[in-house]
């Protein structure tokens, strides 16, 4: 890999300057009701968690969302501006989940001997296609399926994940969290939930000092990253993985290792 090239920093960040400068200009022209402000607020939530986040991930091979957090802050700093809020919801969230795909991509070509200019410009072309792809896809679906994302769409098309973010979006941004969250609010007491999510990590640490099976219990992952990943479904949606993983990755790779190794 030493005799590929390396994609330079400065790349990276003009690629960042020009998709800051289209966002801002596509929130500005269009009329969101929006202020182009809200793609700065979001991209500093990605600096500020990337590598955090980035952490756990390389750790765990799971991704804490930021949604609820972005979510948190965009209705603090828009109150009573859904619009803002979400946009800075989508460039704060979005963009930390992306930048730890395309990490992750960049180790998997490391892995396989791809240039990284190849990798980077892979994923340049991929995002430019697939926004173009995805607002044709959206389009289509609000326009042409009859009653998509009603309770009585003919072909089950609820969309439970949509509907979620958008009682989000009534519940964050057009009501607020301050309203809800603020000093005398009936949910004031959940904000220690946030100091409390600070502090789990620490007696386990501790105890995987004295008792070795701590150090397979990661609290961010087992608390928070987990159980959030169930919403907005049900058990049923994620139980019928559990069995199927114990058996293959525990049981089969115990007793058939170089089976497992092969087809696992």
């Amino acid at each position: 890999m030493m005799s590929y090239r390396e994609v330079p920093e400065w790349v990276y960040f003009t690629v960042l300057c020009i998709s800051i400068c289209i966002g801002a200009a596509g929130i500005a022209a269009y009329p969101t009701n929006a202020s182009p402000v809200a793609v700065l607020y979001g991209v500093l939530i990605a600096v500020i968690f990337c590598v955090p986040c980035g952490i756990i991930k390389a750790i765990t091979n799971i991704e804490v969302p930021l949604n609820v957090i972005a979510e948190v802050f965009g209705g603090l700093w828009f109150p009573g501006k859904a619009n803002d809020m979400n946009f800075l919801k989508i460039y704060g969230y979005i963009t930390t989940s992306h930048t730890l795909h395309f990490a992750q991509d960049l180790k998997l070509a490391h892995y396989a001997h791809i240039p990284p200019w190849v990798t980077f410009n892979g994923q340049i072309f991929a995002t430019l296609v697939s926004s173009f792809v995805s607002t044709a896809i959206l389009n289509y679906q609000m326009t042409k399926i009859p009653g998509v994302c009603t309770p009585g769409q003919a072909d089950r098309f609820t969309c439970p994940n949509t509907n979620t973010s958008f009682t989000s979006t009534v519940f964050w941004g057009t009501l607020g969290p301050k309203r809800m969250f603020g000093a005398g609010a009936i949910y004031n007491g959940l904000l220690w939930s946030f100091l409390a999510g600070a502090l789990l990590p620490i007696p386990f640490y501790l105890l995987s000092k004295k008792w070795k099976v701590f150090r397979y219990f990661h609290a961010p992952v087992f608390m928070f990253g987990a159980t959030f990943s169930r919403a907005p479904y049900n058990l049923a949606n994620v139980w019928p993985a559990i069995p199927v993983a114990w058996l293959f990755n525990y049981y089969i790779k115990r007793r058939y290792l170089g089976w497992w190794s092969k087809y696992n």
